[in-house]
């Protein structure tokens, strides 16, 4: 390769990092500042609470403005085992950063010190963050731990470092953030179809499987 067109080569990769480094600190000062307004109670809040007859699943959906201005959405759910909350923050009407935490509860067994066999409780958390700019993703992050109600010291999240991830899902969170937005206007008659966040199915090999 010639030294010219290396040279351009080397600038536009530093050029890139550094615009994607500057969007990052733009998402995190955003973040930061909606997250002040939501701690002070400062935001209007429109909540509405749901059920979904055909799974036994309810479920809320809150939107939070400055004004006139949507900065935030909320969307809990539960159903059975599973506990789902996705987040949303906005930014002159634009998805900048979505984030989504799922608890799982199931019972596994393990071996006391004598060899006997005990059931435990366990608690999976799966979380997800999505940054954006203009609509397109420029970073993916994902993270998973667990909680077992035989050990004292207990897991949290702020412990355990985010895995930079693939970007599949990034369009889904867009495309859920886009449904949900029509719902400030109209009342949730069929919450079955609301979007859902991430697929537990796609994390069955984290989750081990118990045994009688």
């Amino acid at each position: 390769m010639k030294p010219t067109l290396l040279l351009l080569l080397l600038t536009s990769i530093i050029c890139l990092g550094q615009n994607k480094k500057g969007a990052l600190s733009d998402i995190s000062n955003k973040y930061q500042l909606i997250r002040e307004l939501l701690d002070t109670n400062a935001l209007r809040q429109h909540h509405t609470d749901y059920s979904c007859d055909e799974t036994s699943e309810k479920g809320s959906l809150t939107f939070y403005y400055n004004g006139n201005e949507l900065k935030h959405i909320v969307h809990s759910y539960e159903k059975g085992h599973v506990k789902f909350r996705d987040e949303f923050y906005i930014w002159d009407d634009e998805l900048f950063f979505q984030y989504a935490i799922h608890n799982i509860w199931f019972k596994d067994y393990e071996r006391n010190t004598y060899g006997k066999r005990k059931m435990i409780n366990v608690t999976l958390t799966l979380e997800e963050r999505f940054y954006f700019k203009n609509k397109s993703v420029i970073k993916c992050q994902f993270k998973d731990f667990e909680n077992r109600s035989n050990r004292p010291r207990r897991v949290k999240t702020n412990n355990v470092r985010n895995k930079n991830v693939g970007c599949d899902q990034a369009t889904k969170a867009l495309e859920k953030f886009s449904i949900l937005l029509k719902y400030q206007e109209i009342k949730i008659e069929d919450a079955c179809n609301l979007p859902r966040s991430i697929n537990t199915m796609d994390f069955r090999g984290i989750i081990p499987e118990t045994s009688g």
